[in-house]
């Protein structure tokens, strides 16, 4: 007896182990002979699948050819283990199978047709595959969809020459009359071009994603397959051209299944002016995808489309743009120019929010075109100075401020003092203003003030605040007053009783002044009378 009988007796043996052992044994060796052969057809009707399992795994090693009639019941295993073993021991066999296979597909239930559709994915090869085609021929989509799915993964560890083939074999089968009698069919075989990856399927799929006579499942499994399958740039053209038509449509899933092809594609800048019309579609989650497509393609096509929703569209798409927006430099000039258009005080807002981060990025004549029109809006007492301002200020702080510090003195000097304090203010509270900036605001407030010296009234009083101020900061306020010819005796008196009031040497000097120039008057009285107060106290 040879040591490969002594193995092969252990098939015999009751115990589980020693009969994996032997199968594992003599698969590994490759072992040939009746006793091997009969030993291991026999541990297939074991109830236990993992002794099942190791004969058929023995089998693929060996050659399953003599055991070919015993392997097909074993597809259907309530085991996955034994499925997949079975499967992959009839797959070794090799294309001789292919026949049997087909013969066994005419009447078979949907589990088995599903079994022998995978034995011919893992088997591979043109005849495979052409059985395969053959069996998506089915009334029933989930089942040809489910036979389309089992080839996926074949079809995409096949190298380029074995893809042209399976292209053209699909080809044909669309093209046979009883391919196009099923719908279910025809979606499975665009399902399987899709996998092909392979820019000769495009001129196809686009015939059947844009023949609305087709079925809407059809047309679906077309739409998705173009996602995959990689473009010429003469071809792309004409496929975003299709997706945007379809998602145009009134088949709302069609649509949505196009934008995500869409989406799935990386739109060309070149084709933002395509979604031009689909950002504005009544179908607000179309809009939505549409807009979000364009900010991620970027360049100045899709900055032209996005702003022009921004201020010219509602008020969610405005924010969706504003959104998709973000970065784009080439939106920075258009932005600038529909800032300067749009009397939407709140789509000025927007506008802003956007532009803000690309402040420096305007040129600057288009920049001063702003920091004028909010000047004039300022100095005017209209609303919607306060974005154009603001971006122009982010752009040049010191030309803003300068072009401010200008249009206060003009003001003033045209007797429009409420005006010029209106823009200093504003001035004021930016970081290029300076202290002689505050003081002239100080003495234009203080010129406008009723110079109430009861404590609720000097307490709201905002040249006073201005003052005080200007004090932290060191600016010698006294000396500054008493060279401002616009202040007088009366608002000297004024800013000293308040500072009196507070304890501050200010007061007592301004006082002095006024009581050394007043002379004989009832101001120098009451100045006098009020520093004695201030002195005993």
């Amino acid at each position: 007896m040879t040591d490969i009988d002594k193995i092969a007796k252990l098939f015999d043996e009751d115990a589980i182990e020693k009969q994996i052992a032997a199968a594992i044994v003599l698969g590994e060796l490759r072992a040939k002979g009746p006793k091997v052969m009969d030993g291991l057809i026999k541990l297939l009707d074991s109830p236990v699948p993992p002794v099942q399992r190791h004969a058929l795994e023995a089998l693929t090693r060996i050659g399953a050819r003599k055991a070919l009639a015993r392997l097909f019941p074993l597809l259907t295993s309530y085991d996955e283990g034994v499925r997949d073993a079975a499967t992959r021991a009839i797959a070794s066999i090799g294309e001789d199978v292919v026949p049997e296979i087909r013969s066994r597909m005419g009447g078979a239930t949907p589990e088995t047709k599903r079994a022998l559709d995978a034995v011919l994915a893992e088997l591979g090869g043109d005849e495979a595959f052409s059985a395969l085609l053959s069996g998506l021929d089915s009334t029933d989509p989930e089942a040809a969809k489910a036979a389309a799915l089992t080839v996926r993964h074949r079809v995409k560890a096949a190298d380029a020459k074995q893809r042209r083939s399976y292209l053209a074999q699909t080809e044909k089968f669309l093209k046979l009359k009883r391919t196009e009698e099923s719908p279910a069919t025809v979606a499975a075989a665009l399902k399987i071009m899709g996998y092909l990856e392979d820019e000769r399927a495009t001129p196809t799929l686009l015939a059947y994603a844009t023949n609305e006579k087709r079925a809407a499942s059809v047309r679906m499994e077309a739409l998705i397959a173009l996602r995959f399958a990689e473009q010429t740039k003469k071809d792309a053209a004409k496929v975003v051209d299709a997706l945007v038509k379809a998602a145009e449509g009134t088949d709302r899933t069609l649509a949505l299944t196009a934008l995500h092809t869409l989406g799935s594609m990386g739109l060309d800048p070149s084709a933002a002016r395509r979604l031009e019309k689909l950002v504005r579609h009544e179908d607000t989650d179309r809009a939505r995808f549409a807009i979000e497509q364009l900010g991620r393609a970027g360049g100045a096509d899709a900055a032209a489309v996005l702003a022009k929703v921004l201020v010219g569209s509602d008020k969610r798409r405005a924010e969706l743009a504003a959104k998709s927006l973000g970065g784009n430099v080439d939106a920075a000039p258009l932005l600038a120019k529909a800032l300067l258009e749009t009397k939407d005080v709140d789509r000025a807002w927007l506008v802003r929010g956007v532009l803000k981060p690309l402040a420096k990025k305007i040129k600057p004549a288009l920049r001063r075109q702003l920091l004028d029109a909010a000047l004039e809006r300022l100095a005017d007492g209209e609303r919607g100075w306060e974005a154009p301002l603001d971006i122009a200020r982010d752009g040049d702080p010191k030309d803003a401020a300068e072009a401010m510090r200008s249009l206060a003195a003009k003001l003033e000097k045209g007797k429009k003092d409420e005006k010029a304090a209106t823009v200093l203010r504003v001035l004021s509270r930016s970081d290029q203003a300076t202290d002689a900036d505050r003081f002239r605001l100080a003495t234009l407030e203080l010129a406008r003030s009723r110079r109430d010296t009861s404590p609720a009234a000097r307490a709201g009083d905002d040249s006073l605040r201005v003052i005080g101020s200007l004090l932290g900061r060191g600016f010698d306020v006294a000396g500054a007053l008493r060279k401002d010819r616009s202040v007088g005796l009366e608002e000297m008196y004024y800013v000293g009783f308040h500072f009196a009031e507070q304890g501050h040497p200010l007061g007592e000097e301004l006082l002095s002044w006024v009581i050394d120039k007043g002379g004989r008057s009832k101001l120098a009285k009451m100045a006098k009378n009020k520093l004695a107060l201030a002195t005993r106290d």
